[in-house]
């Protein structure tokens, strides 16, 4: 599945629907253009969880949601829901990554526990501006975001804790330079904790998901999930454990400038 928007207008001020449990998709809004491809857990049971979304305004500015919940399967899909919806409200409302998590924090108490306990959420909110060559972003614990610059890539250190654990923990809202040339690489443990078909003790780690990049400089989100996807799949032989997301974001000015 592929799915492409060439008139940003089209979708401004309603949420996009981009993340999807197989295949892959391009967006292209104002401010930014992204990339998201995913995988799907071999064993259904452990299916769901993960989840990416987009929310654009009329003034072209985006604010976009990774996110992976502790739950698997039916309460997974329950709990997506919940933290989708509770995205696109709060989201609606501000532009504030640190203020989205806050509210997204306070939906603890509206997921239902599983046999584990009360599930938790891993999140990254992050908002781009069309006249700003800024990243403004908030994580709840999710680690796995990076900025690619070059050859380059540092990683985005979570600003508190993940959420539904801590009521009232404040989420830091943090700012980074983000050019024509950088892009912002957000993944779930999916892809970062599966395994190798030849040695199952082996993970890909974020090793791999940053290697699968050195291999270039002049990266497009659709390329580069695409180059992160294929070494995956060849590391793993296809077979994944979690569901798993990549995501993609680059300067929609980048774009235009290549096109």
């Amino acid at each position: 599945m592929v799915a492409q928007i060439e008139k940003p207008g089209l979708h401004r001020g309603r949420p996009l629907r981009a993340g999807r449990r197989s295949g892959a998709g391009t967006i292209l809004v104002r401010a930014v253009t992204f990339a998201v491809a995913s995988r799907t857990a071999r064993d259904a049971s452990v299916r769901g969880g993960d989840v990416f979304e987009a929310l654009v305004r009329s003034d072209g500015s985006s604010t976009i949601l990774i996110g992976d919940t502790s739950s698997k399967g039916v309460l997974a899909t329950l709990h997506v829901a919940i933290v989708r919806a509770a995205f696109f409200r709060t989201a609606g409302r501000t532009r504030d990554p640190s203020r989205i998590l806050s509210e997204l924090n306070d939906t603890g108490p509206d997921l239902p526990a599983t046999s584990l306990g009360v599930p938790f959420v891993s999140a990254f909110v992050a908002t781009f501006e069309p006249a700003l060559s800024l990243l403004r972003y908030a994580s709840a614990g999710h680690d796995l975001a990076f900025i690619a610059r070059g050859r380059a890539t540092r990683q985005l250190a979570p600003s508190g804790p993940i959420l539904g654990v801590f009521g009232g923990a404040e989420y830091g809202e943090r700012f980074e330079r983000f050019s024509d040339d950088d892009l912002l690489l957000l993944s779930t443990d999916g892809f970062s904790e599966c395994r190798s078909a030849i040695e199952r003790t082996v993970q890909f780690g974020t090793e791999g998901i940053i290697h699968a990049l050195e291999s270039g400089t002049r990266w497009s989100p659709r390329s580069a999930t695409a180059a992160i996807v294929r070494e995956a799949d060849t590391f793993t032989g296809g077979f994944y454990t979690d569901d798993a997301t990549v995501a993609v974001v680059a300067s929609s000015r980048a774009l235009s400038r290549t096109a």
